[in-house]
């Protein structure tokens, strides 16, 4: 089997027959609320928005969905986290069984990871940090959560958990009905989401420096990179929210309305909202857009085409710029693949996202920012919307769906399940042609 297919399409098959199982626990009976019914297409929209890591919804996850059905989304959200390789792992591993090469492949695939060796002490490391930062997230919103226990402790419980889950792993389901608008009030609760997105946003091999190896005076280039990008792209955000929004945040202290700034820059990965999207004003749509284009990191459970590929685009473009070849970033240079494969998952997403922007406006009508901020959003697993998702014919919906797809499984992963591993070793005379 291994042999037959790629690493690329492996990977979609598994994400694909897990999101099928979820869709099929989604349409039980006993998965949606009295009176009501799902459909193939709200279960299977459901299950991939889910799985994703992209929070998009066409029905509401409060009174649509049974506790039942809230828990196998709560599933699909933590299986699209870890990534179904590496549970796929450590269950073979439990199992005593041998971890055959082709599996090793396709978790360094999932994960972004750099090489193949390794891969099970990297699918351990990620479960535990996964669990003991959720678990962390848990309690915390526990403690800051006003009257989460009024209805008893286990739906208390199930609802710290479900959030967690969703923040850490950038879904934004909630069960709330209003994202996190109820607890505008509350910047502590804001502050405990941020730490959760943003732990999720950086990548486990980032997490692992940090956290596990606690190599902070001498962390790898990626980590430094990762680190800055996000930074600046996060000051920078909140900055603008603060000044374009600031009429919005109205009858907030200053601590509150920075927190509310921060807050809404760190949730281009995760989709929560502390005010309806449609309040915000156009030039902050325009740069949310953009912020969601980057994403999250490599390796981490958002989507983008990566703060790193971002950060090496800026770089080369520099370095061109000042007539340079090498690609230097603190005295290392950055290998020529590296800066191929950016500009390559750069370009592709881009056509993608013109291409699929051009034609729900023409199926459905709808105008260019609302469509354009929608696509990226699902490409970019973000889970953000300006009024839309419910609004899309079938085939609309189905459009979403193979972006969300998309957007979880990498563009790089894509480009390895459209291709075929070329050896060649003929070169070809080279001949210059006008750029510009």
């Amino acid at each position: 089997m291994y042999r037959r297919w790629n690493p690329g399409q492996l990977l979609v098959a598994s994400y694909f027959s897990v999101g099928m199982v979820g869709t099929l626990l989604l349409m039980l009976p006993w998965a949606t609320r009295e009176g009501s019914s799902s459909t193939f297409l709200q279960a299977w929209f459901t299950a991939t928005s889910a799985l994703t890591a992209t929070g998009l919804t066409v029905v509401s996850t409060n009174t649509h969905w049974t506790v039942f059905g809230q828990t196998v989304i709560l599933i699909l959200m933590q299986i699209g986290g870890l990534g179904v390789m590496v549970l796929t792992t450590l269950f073979l591993f439990l199992l005593g069984m041998r971890i055959p090469l082709g599996q090793r492949l396709l978790i360094a695939q999932d994960r972004n990871n750099f090489n193949v060796t390794g891969v099970i002490r990297l699918a351990r490391s990620v479960l535990l940090l996964t669990l003991i930062i959720e678990g962390i997230g848990a309690l915390l919103m526990a403690y800051f959560i006003p009257g989460v226990w009024q209805n008893g402790f286990w739906p208390g419980t199930f609802f710290v958990i479900f959030h967690a889950v969703s923040a850490f792993n950038g879904v934004g389901f909630d069960l709330t009905g209003q994202s996190l608008e109820p607890f505008r009030q509350s910047p502590g609760i804001y502050l405990v989401f941020m730490l959760l997105i943003l732990l999720g946003s950086l990548g486990y091999v980032v997490l692992q420096e940090l956290l596990i190896q606690r190599r902070w005076s001498r962390i790898s280039l990626h980590s430094r990179l990762v680190l800055w990008v996000t930074g600046l792209i996060t000051l920078l955000g909140s900055t603008f929210y603060f000044i374009t929004e600031y009429s919005q945040m109205a009858g907030l202290s200053l601590g509150q309305k920075i927190v509310e700034s921060f807050f809404h820059t760190v949730t281009r990965t995760a989709g929560f909202t502390a005010v309806p999207t449609a309040i915000w004003n156009e030039p902050f749509i325009f740069l949310m857009i953009l912020m969601m284009f980057v994403g999250a990191s490599p390796g981490s459970t958002g989507g983008g085409i990566k703060t790193t590929t971002f950060g090496t685009i800026v770089l080369a473009v520099w370095s061109i710029a000042r007539g340079r070849k090498e690609v230097v970033l603190w005295e290392r240079e950055i290998a020529v693949e590296s800066v191929m494969k950016a500009f390559t998952v750069t370009v592709v997403a881009l056509i993608v996202i013109f291409l699929s922007t051009l034609a729900i406006m023409t199926i459905e009508g709808l105008s260019l920012l609302p469509v354009l901020f929608e696509v990226v959003s699902a490409m970019a697993t973000v889970g953000l919307s300006l009024g839309v998702t419910s609004e899309l014919s079938p085939v609309g919906q189905v459009l979403i769906t193979i972006l969300m797809f998309v957007g979880r499984i990498g563009v790089l992963s894509l480009i390895i399940f459209l291709t075929k591993q070329e050896n060649r070793r003929l070169r070809y005379m080279k001949e210059d042609i006008l750029i510009g």
